[in-house]
């Protein structure tokens, strides 16, 4: 009789509850579309309403801990682990940003000022400022604060215990095995895959677009599946190849196109003008930052809660690959490196992308408020007509889809990498080639089939329905920062 074998060196328990959830999720949504989006709609609404402040208060809170962590005694301990590459601080940095933003960064800095302009909150006039400012608010601190929390939590938990599984019953459990363990591992795994799933609908129909726009193709669902095809083939190579082959020359390619990407663009456009109107803004959320943070609005309602809701779904994965790529870092450069370095690269590509589509608006050369509103394109459409109605518009656009690709793969090869780290029973243990690769084709399935039925809102949805309870174990894993940085500090 045909047996299947399992390496005794993978975490079964890991491995049935990916395969349950990706399940039980996908069937759900997959079965009944519409009904199910419109049941997750309902418990939306509830945990938006009703968790926003819990969201701002969580988020702001987040950050003031780990700014006191960085200059305390504790930021100073050097993350030694055994068995890692060590990294050069450019490969560092481009791994930590390319895994930590991704192409759906490019979607945002370009669309989503319209979202605030054309939508102002009730009894106030449009506003360009505040239309530039709130997305340099939801993609800059706070969010990279909630994404590196796990990581810091990991990096403590490891000086203690160099065997430390990268899951949350890891950190938080001595006994690896009980109820308990599987509850923490589901919600581990199940925040990874849905924010996956998100990011990745999102996405491709981006490069779609793209492609459709370069070579007159028509955008269908059927090039939708191309581009995950593509996407798919190069990061199952990228994760193959592992960290130091694959992942770090691939962030680094991506990183060297983004910046000659967007600083063609600043000095091809108005640079003066998007000089300005990148640091009147950030001026903004600088002198409004509290109420930015923690005063509940339409926008926060609406966006703020949904981002911060998206990057706590996604941190266990990227404050676990960020740990596996920090050996010889300290405590304090991580969280320097992720709250100042992520955040100017974040500011960079808004700063450049929003200002070119409302410097086209103001000068009449495509006017995005109105297509928005009349829904003439769709919003993918909308990023890809602005970034073509550059000088040299198709230069740019093959340079857009080419990053938006690498971008992409270099965010979701990390996934793959921490989802096969995660299935092995402790730290030490690297994940085989097998079952990188494995993961790498697991966690694009999910969204293939979500964009084929239109189910990528029901996923939006569920993000903020997941996150919830995360921010319950995201409490328990800030304790155990506090007390392990109490136990360094002693002699």
């Amino acid at each position: 009789m045909f047996k299947l074998k399992i390496n005794p060196l993978w975490s079964k328990s890991v491995l049935l509850i990916t395969f349950s959830f990706l399940i039980l999720l996908s069937s759900y949504v997959l079965t009944n579309p519409k009904g199910s989006a419109e049941s997750l709609k309902l418990i939306y609404d509830f945990f938006a309403i009703n968790f926003e402040s819990y969201f701002l208060y969580f988020g702001f809170g987040v950050l003031v801990i780990l700014i006191f962590i960085a200059i305390s005694s504790a930021g100073s301990k050097r993350i030694i682990l055994e068995g890692k590459s060590d990294y050069s601080y450019f490969s560092w940095y481009s791994m930590l940003f390319a895994t930590g933003m991704g192409a759906a960064l490019l979607y945002w800095s370009t669309y989503e000022w319209l979202v605030y302009y054309t939508n102002p909150i009730s009894g106030e006039e449009q506003s360009l400022l505040k239309a530039r400012s709130y997305p340099l608010f939801h993609w800059t601190f706070t969010g990279w604060a909630l994404y590196i929390l796990p990581t810091v939590s990991f990096v403590f938990s490891l000086m203690k215990n160099p065997n430390t599984p990268l899951t949350f019953s890891g950190i938080l459990l001595k006994e690896q095995s009980g109820p308990l363990r599987i509850i923490l591992d589901i919600f581990f795994i199940g925040a990874i895959l849905t924010g996956a799933g998100v990011g990745l609908a999102l996405s491709f129909p981006l490069m779609s677009a793209a492609v459709s726009k370069l070579f007159n193709l028509n955008q269908t669902i059927y090039l939708d599946f191309l581009m995950l095809l593509i996407c798919m083939f190069i990061v199952a190579i990228s994760v193959y190849k592992g960290l130091q082959n694959g992942i770090r020359k691939l962030s680094n390619f991506n990183i060297i196109l983004v910046i000659i990407f967007l600083t063609l663009i600043l000095l091809a456009g108005p640079t003066k003008y998007i000089v300005t109107n990148t640091i009147e803004p950030f001026v903004y959320i600088v002198k409004n930052y509290l109420s930015l943070s923690l005063i509940k609005s339409q926008y926060s309602l609406d966006w703020t809660v949904f981002y911060w809701a998206w990057y706590i779904a996604l941190a266990p994965a990227v404050g676990a690959f960020i740990v596996n790529i920090s050996n010889n870092k300290t405590v304090r450069e991580l969280i320097v490196g992720a709250l100042i370095v992520g955040s100017l690269g974040s500011i960079f590509h808004i700063g450049v992308l929003s200002n070119i589509s409302i410097y086209f608006y103001e000068n009449g050369i495509l006017d995005a408020p109105k297509i928005y509103l009349d829904q003439s394109l769709t919003s993918h459409a909308l990023v890809v007509e602005t970034i073509s109605s550059l000088n040299f518009g198709t230069f740019f656009l093959i340079l857009f889809t080419v990053i938006a690709v690498v971008f992409l793969c270099t965010t979701y090869d990390s996934l793959s990498y921490i989802l096969a780290t995660a299935s092995m029973k402790n730290f030490k243990d690297t994940p085989s080639r097998s079952l990188r690769v494995f993961f790498a084709f697991i966690i694009m399935i999910q969204p293939a089939l979500i964009m084929f039925l239109g189910g990528k809102d029901s996923f939006m949805w569920l993000l903020v329905v997941i996150s919830v309870p995360l921010m319950i174990i995201y409490l328990f894993l800030i304790l155990s920062i506090i007390k392990n940085a109490i136990k360094l500090k002693k002699p």
